[in-house]
């Protein structure tokens, strides 16, 4: 039965490992996209001296505000796994998460947005062969509206799910595998995601904010046999908790510094056990890590 528990434990890590990393990396790729067409749009109405709702672009021009292949990317290589994942994880029989409902329905705009744009890539340029006036205007028209429509929907969209999202980051850290993946992606989408990278998902996650958070990471790759990461992990919390004090805009309360001191404790202890001589060599500690894991 144990046995069992920790088999599914590690699914639901996994799963819930993807769609964070999923989520965060498939809004970085569509912020990217509605930057790009603002500023598209915006030297439109520099060149034309037209207000943005009043320009009237030429098929090649609409086309080229968007990228097919970044929407097709985003739909069929993101969108659609995080959506299948969010239904397992935050879909019940009686109930379904505001999480799962917000990707469901970013997937169902991007896909109208995809297909708005492959009728003008693809059907206006045969209109405008063949002098078809009224079926031309027509899909101008249509994407004249439905573009900025379904982008800005969208960009609502991305961000109502990540604040969902973000309420439910607490909940995820007992979860050991989502805890070292995050800490180990540190570098990459997690900081990208925020101004303060990791340190702002801790703050979402634990009480102490980072110093938390960097702490039981710590402990996490300590247990495991990674001695080099922990220490590293452990010294990240020993710096979190002095950037914490230096800037704490208002004295911490009584029960903030209480709970500070109880993870300051045994922070220093560790701190001093593996950078002390009575440490292992380090290539011990890495042989020790690799076969924590197998």
């Amino acid at each position: 039965m144990r046995k069992r528990f920790k088999l599914f434990e590690q699914e639901l890590g996994h799963k819930i490992w993807t769609i964070v990393q999923i989520f965060y990396r498939s809004h970085a790729v569509f912020k990217e996209q509605f930057e790009e067409y603002e500023q598209k749009i915006l030297q439109f109405t520099r060149e034309t001296g037209m207000h943005r709702d009043e320009l009237r672009l030429k098929s090649s021009e609409i086309g080229g505000l968007l990228d097919f292949k970044m929407l097709e990317r985003l739909r069929d290589g993101y969108i659609h796994e995080l959506k299948d994942l969010c239904h397992l994880v935050f879909r019940g029989q009686d109930r379904t998460d505001l999480l799962d409902r917000y990707v469901s329905d970013i997937f169902h705009e991007i896909s109208i947005l995809k297909e708005e744009h492959y009728n003008v890539k693809t059907y206006a340029p045969l209109y405008e062969r063949d002098a078809a006036e009224v079926e031309l205007k027509h899909i101008l028209d249509e994407a004249h509206v439905q573009f900025p429509l379904k982008l800005k929907h969208t960009q609502y969209l991305f961000g109502r799910a990540q604040a969902r999202l973000e309420e439910h980051l607490s909940s995820f850290r007992k979860i050991q595998l989502f805890i070292r993946s995050l800490y180990l992606h540190r570098d990459e989408f997690v900081a990208e995601a925020y101004p303060d990278g990791i340190k702002q998902f801790y703050r979402f996650m634990y009480p102490c904010g980072p110093v938390e958070g960097f702490y039981h990471v710590g402990c996490n790759l300590y247990l495991s046999g990674f001695m080099d990461e922990a220490l590293e992990a452990f010294r990240f919390a020993e710096e979190a908790y002095q950037e914490q004090i230096r800037s704490a805009a208002t004295p911490l309360s009584a029960e903030t510094r209480k709970a500070l001191r109880a993870i300051l404790r045994p922070l220093r202890l560790k701190i001093r056990r593996l950078s002390g001589p009575a440490a292992l060599p380090k290539t011990k500690r890495q042989a020790a890590g690799r076969a924590a894991l197998g």
